[in-house]
């Protein structure tokens, strides 16, 4: 969308309203998967537990070394978000 705007261009591009989210409480977290985030939902996955905890950690440290990195969207996360149905943009 920033590039069709910088050449005069009408925003195309679509976000979708997919939410995967790991929320730490401590020692022990959460994680859910809901598509599209808003109701009425296709898809709904929740779970809890101390791995939760462990794997937001990890992530944070993958996440800041991809932005450290200047990539934003590597090809192997675009696939495997693809491989369980959630894409950034709408089709």
């Amino acid at each position: 969308n920033i590039t069709a705007e910088i050449n005069g261009e009408e925003p195309t591009a679509q976000g979708s309203w997919n939410a995967i989210c790991l929320a730490d409480m401590g020692d022990t977290g959460i994680a859910f998967v809901a598509i599209p985030q808003i109701p009425p939902r296709n898809v709904t996955w929740f779970k809890k537990g101390k791995w939760v905890h462990l794997a937001k950690v990890a992530y944070e440290k993958y996440f800041l070394r991809k932005v450290k990195k200047g990539s934003t969207e590597p090809v192997y996360e675009k696939y495997i978000l693809k491989l369980m149905g959630i894409n950034r943009l709408e089709p």
